[in-house]
């Protein structure tokens, strides 16, 4: 019994040192949260001032963290299955791009409107946040730990359903106004 509870406890601070890059970072937590998270973008009051002719959503991974790569191919896929989906009119687009500065802030000059952190990526939370923040561009993140530390909304799954969370001073800082009908159905930090 106590070496069964010791190799549980192992698992579990496994995991939890691990965190979420070797946890959830995967193309299955991927296809259960693109989907609210095309439905998250249709209340942000201010994408409609930012976005061209469609939204463009760039998605970040971790260069050279194959878990982290993993997630982004797993929203590329996701959204590529909602072909067809609109956010407040205008047609929904994705690019994946592995982080650096200079990689996100040419995405975002070529048009993206909102960047999605995939897991892998939680050292460089802060350094995106300052990116998107200057570029007055929403960030959201694949963990509650992104929403925490940097980014405005956080997709995750608990009790197996898709849930948001929000941090409303992320959002005053990046410029952007969340309605309030999504603000009910988040958890607000």
């Amino acid at each position: 019994m106590r070496i069964r509870f010791a190799a549980m406890l192992a698992l579990v601070l496994a995991g939890s040192v691990l965190g979420p890059s070797s946890v959830h970072a995967d193309a299955a937590h991927a296809a259960r949260v693109a989907p609210v998270v095309a439905r998250a973008l249709a209340y942000d009051r201010t994408l409609e001032g930012r976005a061209g002719g469609s939204v463009d959503i760039v998605v970040l991974h971790a260069q050279g963290n194959a878990p982290s790569l993993a997630e982004a191919h797993g929203f590329e896929r996701a959204f590529a299955a909602m072909s067809g989906t609109s956010v407040q009119g205008m047609p929904l687009r994705v690019r994946v791009v592995a982080y650096s500065a200079a990689a996100l802030e040419a995405a975002i000059t070529q048009g993206g409107d909102a960047v999605l952190l995939c897991a892998g990526l939680e050292a460089q939370a802060t350094s995106i946040a300052a990116i998107s923040r200057r570029r007055r561009v929403l960030s959201m993140g694949s963990s509650r730990a992104f929403a925490e530390v940097a980014t405005t909304l956080a997709f995750v799954v608990e009790d197996g359903r898709p849930r948001v969370v929000a941090n409303l001073t992320h959002a005053r800082a990046e410029g952007v106004q969340l309605a309030s009908q999504l603000l009910r159905l988040s958890e607000i930090l």
